[in-house]
């Protein structure tokens, strides 16, 4: 397998939210990356109704877990 390039929580954000702006039922969110977790990092959604929008969290989760098998979070 190989090594996962390492990324800030500040790119990580980023690069999940121009996948996230692709959609419209997650315009209004926002995402915050913490980590480490048992999986190695993770995002949730920040936002109004975004944050009850089980399409844009499954969207999210989705996301999340690919760039998983891509990145870390670096400290």
């Amino acid at each position: 397998m190989p090594e996962r390039t390492m990324k800030t929580a500040v790119e990580l954000e980023s690069m999940i939210m121009a996948e996230l702006r692709e959609h419209p039922e997650c315009e209004s969110a926002a995402v915050v990356v913490v980590g480490p977790t048992g999986a190695g990092w993770d995002a949730s959604l920040a936002g109004t109704e975004a944050t009850i929008d089980v399409d844009c969290q499954e969207r999210l989760g989705a996301i999340t877990n690919k760039l998983r098998q891509k990145f870390d979070l670096a400290a």
